[in-house]
């Protein structure tokens, strides 16, 4: 199992946007690739605080790579490379 965990910090003016941010990475788990995705909002909002989580996981690595370039998944980059300010990630095999 592979699991790629994504926390993004969004503009000021573009964090009315979260819960659409949240639908459309949800939308992802229509990707046969995708075995399991949760998102999620952040609800205390201290100074350290990302808005948004992304967690999700692959039967491998090769099945990461190809969710990373697939057509479904370039749109919603695209959308959350617009709104957000910074992002940190985490990717690792989970055996």
């Amino acid at each position: 199992m592979y699991r790629h965990i994504v926390c993004f910090g969004l503009k000021q003016c573009e964090k009315n946007k979260a819960e659409e941010a949240k639908q459309k990475l949800l939308s992802l788990a229509a990707m046969p690739e995708v075995k399991n995705i949760e998102v999620g909002l952040d609800d205390k909002k201290s100074e350290r605080s990302y808005e948004i989580a992304l967690i999700a996981d692959f039967d491998s690595k090769e099945d990461y790579e190809i969710y990373d370039k697939h057509e479904l998944h370039q749109p919603v980059r695209e959308f959350m490379h617009g709104i957000m300010e910074k992002a940190v990630s985490v990717d690792f095999n989970r055996d």
